[in-house]
């Protein structure tokens, strides 16, 4: 099982346990495009994406609810962010069926790079800020 970084951490196990998966799938979704000798990749597309929806719906749904328990104020607009990347998740879901063999790995590309994107931008920067919060109400 990989590890996060120290910079990843928000100090609480079960959040940090879920963001091990997502760094899990992501990696998945970087093996599956630097995959040459695989020629159709749909079926492992769908079967990321379906990880990546189960990941949203379980995390999504402990954090959130740790958030509302401490009483973040930044709440509102973190379960925006999480929204998006669920919509994100739908819309690419919706394209796998109009994949050919020239553009599957545009598609895990695009994925890979806004997984890359998300790691660094909400978990790195929006999660630490809940995580600081807690910190001044312990």
């Amino acid at each position: 099982m990989k590890k996060l970084g120290e910079e990843y951490l928000t100090g609480l196990e079960q959040i940090d346990a879920e963001h091990v998966h997502l760094l899990d799938l992501i990696e998945k979704t970087r093996n599956l495009l630097e995959d040459e000798n695989m020629l159709f990749k749909c079926a492992d597309i769908r079967v990321l994406l379906a990880g990546l929806k189960d990941y949203t719906i379980e995390h999504f749904a402990h954090e959130e609810a740790y958030l509302e328990s401490i009483g973040y104020p930044g709440l509102y607009a973190h379960k925006i962010q999480h929204q998006l990347f669920a919509q994100k998740l739908v819309e690419l879901t919706k394209e796998v069926d109009r994949l050919t063999l020239g553009t599957q790995d545009d598609m895990i590309r695009e994925l890979f790079e806004y997984l890359q994107v998300w790691l660094h931008d909400h978990i790195k920067i929006e999660d630490m800020k809940y995580a600081k919060f807690a910190d001044t109400k312990a």
